[in-house]
């Protein structure tokens, strides 16, 4: 549950006594910390909680937060509010897991068994992409007459969305019988379905829906719209979206710079870059980042490569990640040399060498054709450093370079390093796979009773793919189309 509404401006002043000893206390002491903290003769405050809570949240230190909120809880340091007891639930499912939460509901009180408390289970069903559970809990929330709000329902197209599209239709449908208005967030989230379903009539007529019921499209919407607009060619709509972003944020927003350097870039309009990075007169690293990445995508590396040196001029030691964002500049463009150099520069500054830059080389290589050597160099690095594992998208990336090889036998091992090693919230990627056997032209024996195992739903492109596949005779095997 997010605090921090009530903390805009205390969080800013100072940071607290008490955040200050959980921060310091090792992971296993942080109890034993805790009490001798009561012992000395502090007493707990609620503001103080909240600003603890919201500073460990804001780190990431979810597992510090849970051993917090159960030392106060068995304690009985605090009277637990709505917030608290949601607050709780949030930090028990994050840190051991749906079910452990789901026990936490019958030890909270029954006046506190509200719809707040079910939604916040509901948000870490969909964060972990648990389909079954998530339904489950909707389905509660409906079953014991709670409040069914509309913060619920975009927690439930958000993650149809991403596993199950078809059901969207289905939650707008009881969203119009239930009389719940669509928020902002729920156009946005249409908006970005039909979007990537290529569906560009769709997300006009779900933005003109949006302003008959008088939203009108903030930035992120536009840029969103902009985006969509030049995947799918109609580069003057794009254009007159980013001339209205332009003129309607460009002076109060400076994320704007930022998407407005992506877009022009996206537009292929290396001028406009130009001018607008020249408007940027007192960049942060991001901004550094946003027009380095806006030159790479364009090509212009002595550009992107005059930027970062401008970086490393305004600032004293960069960290590992932009230092990441120029290697993938390289990788991107396919300039090995350029980027073998630019490790050992790496190495030479004092960047450490993580996931993100094995990330990084994984694509330079691939981009480079030589697969082999990014798989290779990934499994040294896995080998090399047990207690790191590359990220989700360095594995998708290899998948992706044999499927396209139609190299079946590497595409099947790639799969199962990604399978054994249980990403959180990633199904198994059955439809890359796939792609491997329809460039290799080959029949996958028992595809759809392997997917139903690992429960993963077919979708219409895999359904597509099979069924074609099915019909290859064994002999020769005629093209695929399209």
């Amino acid at each position: 549950m997010d605090h921090s509404a009530d903390l805009k401006s205390k969080h800013r002043i100072h940071r607290p006594y008490l955040f200050q000893t959980v921060l310091d206390a090792h992971s296993l002491s942080v109890k034993s910390v805790l009490d001798k903290w009561i012992e000395d003769g502090n007493q707990l405050e609620r503001n103080e909680v909240l600003l603890v809570l919201f500073h460990l949240k804001k780190q990431r230190l979810y597992w510090k937060a849970f051993q917090f909120m159960e030392w106060i809880e068995r304690g009985h340091l605090l009277n637990f509010e709505e917030r608290d007891y949601a607050c709780h639930l949030d930090l028990i499912a994050r840190n051991t897991g749906i079910e452990d939460a789901r026990k936490y509901i019958d030890r909270v009180p029954k006046p506190f068994r509200n719809e707040v408390l079910y939604e916040t289970l509901l948000v870490n069903c969909v964060r972990a992409r648990d389909i079954q559970k998530a339904e489950e809990v909707f389905r509660e929330i409906r079953d014991l007459s709670l409040p069914l709000t509309v913060s619920a329902c975009n927690q439930m197209i958000l993650l149809y969305k991403r596993v199950a599209r078809t059901k969207v239709a289905d939650i707008i449908m009881l969203m119009e019988k239930e009389n719940i208005k669509p928020s902002p967030f729920t156009y946005k989230l249409i908006i970005d379905l039909k979007g990537r379903s290529n569906d560009i009539s769709g997300v006009e007529v779900t933005l003109n829906e949006m302003k008959a019921a008088g939203v009108e499209p903030d930035f992120v919407t536009q840029t969103m719209v902009a985006k969509f607009y030049i995947s799918g060619g109609l580069i003057e709509k794009a254009k007159a979206v980013v001339s209205e972003i332009e003129m309607e944020y460009m002076k109060d927003k400076r994320h704007a710079v930022r998407s407005l350097l992506h877009l022009y870039a996206a537009l292929s309009k290396p001028d406009e870059v130009a001018r607008i990075w020249k408007l940027c007169t007192e960049p942060k690293l991001d901004d550094f980042m946003a027009a380095i990445e806006a030159w790479g995508k364009l090509g212009c590396i002595e550009q992107a490569e005059e930027t970062f040196e401008a970086m490393l001029e305004a600032t004293q030691k960069l960290s590992s990640k932009y230092y990441n964002g120029m290697l993938n500049v390289y990788a991107e463009n396919k300039l090995m040399d350029k980027g073998k150099k630019f490790v050992e520069r790496m190495s030479f500054d004092g960047c450490p060498n993580g996931p993100l830059t094995w990330d990084a080389l994984v694509k330079l290589y691939v981009n480079s054709g030589e697969v082999a050597k990014a798989d290779s160099f990934l499994q040294n690095a896995t080998e090399q450093n047990p207690d790191r594992r590359p990220t989700y998208g360095s594995y998708i990336y290899l998948l992706m370079a044999y499927a396209k090889m139609g190299d079946i036998y590497n595409a099947e091992k790639m799969f199962d390093r990604l399978k054994n090693i249980r990403y959180p919230g990633r199904k198994p990627p059955y439809p890359v796979l796939l792609e491997a056997y329809v460039n290799a032209k080959v029949r996958p024996h028992g595809f759809i009773e392997r997917m139903r195992a690992d429960g993963v739903r077919p979708i219409k492109k895999v359904m597509e793919h099979l069924k074609f596949l099915g019909k290859l005779p064994r002999g020769g095997v005629p093209q695929l189309i399209g």
